[in-house]
C-alpha cells in the first residue's frame, strides 16, 4: 500500500461521479455526476467550479480538434452548443437496447473515440465497445455488462478496456484501421480488490485504475504487476485522470450512489474529486478528430 499527497478536495457530492476529460486548451477539468445529470467544469488556475444540469443521464464530454464540444448521454452521442447543452445527435446506435445507456470513453492517440455502453440494471451482457470517426461508427467489442475504460498504451498499439462485472480488464491490440484484435485478459482482481472501472495510462505506460467497492487507486506496470496502491476516503471510486499543463495532477472522481447511512457517515467524501500528488506526470488525451 501506498500513500500519496492529498492536494485537495473538492466536496462536489456527485450521486455518481464519472467521465473525467482535461481540456489543455482550456486549463479546465471536467466531469460529470451521471445519476443526478450534471456537467462539472473547473479552472484550473482559480479551482471555480461550475454545475450545468442536463437533460439525460450523461456519461462523458470530449473536445473535437476544432474545438466543439461532443457528450455521450443515455440516448447517444450528441454534439454541445456553447452553453454546453446537447443540441444534435452525432449517430445513431441501432444496436441498444432501452435499457442501455453510454458510460466511459476515450480518444486514441490518432484521435478516434473509442466509448462503450453497459445495462443500466447491471444484469445483461448488453453492452458494445464503439469505435466513431469521421466514416462513422461501428461496433469493436461486445459482450458487456458494464464497459468501462477504455485507455490506450503510450504508444497507441494496445487498448485496454474493462469488464467490470468481471473484475477484468483485458488488453488488445489496434489495428491501423482502429479495429481490435488478440484480446486478452491482462489484469484480474481479486473480490477484496474491487471492481475495475475508469482508468488511464501515465507517460511510462503505467496503468492507474479506479476500485470501485475498492476504496482507492491502483497502479500496474506495462506488464501487469502491481505498483502501487493508494486508498482514499470514499469506498465508490469511479474515474482516474492526468491533467494541468504538466500532466503531473492526478484527479479521481468517486460516488455516493447505493451507501448506506452508516457508510456514509463514515464516509462523508463520498461523491467528491480528489487531486493528488503521485510524483508521475500523465498523458493528455487526443481531442476527437471529428468532423461532421
Amino acid at each position: 500500500m501506498t500513500v500519496a499527497s492529498l492536494r485537495a478536495t473538492y466536496a462536489v457530492a456527485c450521486t455518481l461521479g464519472e467521465g473525467l476529460y482535461y481540456s489543455a486548451r482550456l486549463d479546465r477539468l471536467f466531469w460529470v455526476d451521471i445519476k443526478a445529470p450534471a456537467l462539472f467544469s473547473m479552472c484550473m488556475s482559480s479551482r471555480d467550479i461550475q454545475r450545468i444540469p442536463m437533460p439525460e443521464l450523461i456519461g462523458w464530454i470530449k473536445e473535437t480538434t476544432e474545438g466543439k464540444w461532443i457528450a455521450g448521454f443515455k440516448s447517444g452521442v450528441y454534439w454541445l452548443d456553447d452553453t454546453f447543452l446537447p443540441v444534435r445527435k452525432v449517430c445513431e446506435l441501432p444496436n441498444e437496447p432501452a435499457t442501455n445507456r453510454l458510460n466511459d470513453a476515450k480518444a486514441d492517440r490518432e484521435g478516434r473515440l473509442y466509448f462503450g455502453t453497459m445495462d443500466d440494471n447491471e444484469q445483461h451482457s448488453s453492452g458494445h465497445l464503439y469505435l466513431l470517426t469521421n466514416q462513422g461508427v461501428e461496433v469493436v467489442d461486445s459482450g458487456y455488462i458494464v464497459s468501462n475504460g477504455p485507455a490506450f498504451s503510450v504508444s497507441g498499439d494496445y487498448l485496454y478496456t474493462v469488464s467490470s462485472a468481471e473484475r477484468t480488464i483485458y488488453r488488445a491490440e489496434v489495428t491501423a484501421q482502429g479495429d481490435l484484435a488478440n484480446k486478452q485478459p491482462f489484469i484480474q482482481f481479486e473480490p477484496s480488490d474491487g471492481y475495475p472501472d475508469g482508468l488511464t495510462v501515465d507517460a511510462q505506460g503505467n496503468l492507474w485504475v479506479a476500485c470501485w467497492q475498492g476504496y482507492g487507486i491502483r497502479c500496474y506496470s506495462y506488464t501487469g504487476q502491481l505498483l502501487r496502491h493508494i486508498m482514499l476516503p470514499a469506498p465508490l471510486v469511479t474515474n482516474v485522470i492526468f491533467a494541468g499543463q504538466n500532466d503531473d495532477k492526478l484527479f479521481v472522481t468517486t460516488a455516493r450512489i447505493g451507501l448506506s447511512d452508516t457508510l456514509l457517515a463514515r464516509y462523508p467524501l463520498s461523491g467528491a474529486v480528489f487531486e493528488l500528488d503521485v510524483s508521475q506526470p500523465g498523458i493528455t488525451e487526443q481531442r476527437v478528430n471529428l468532423r461532421f
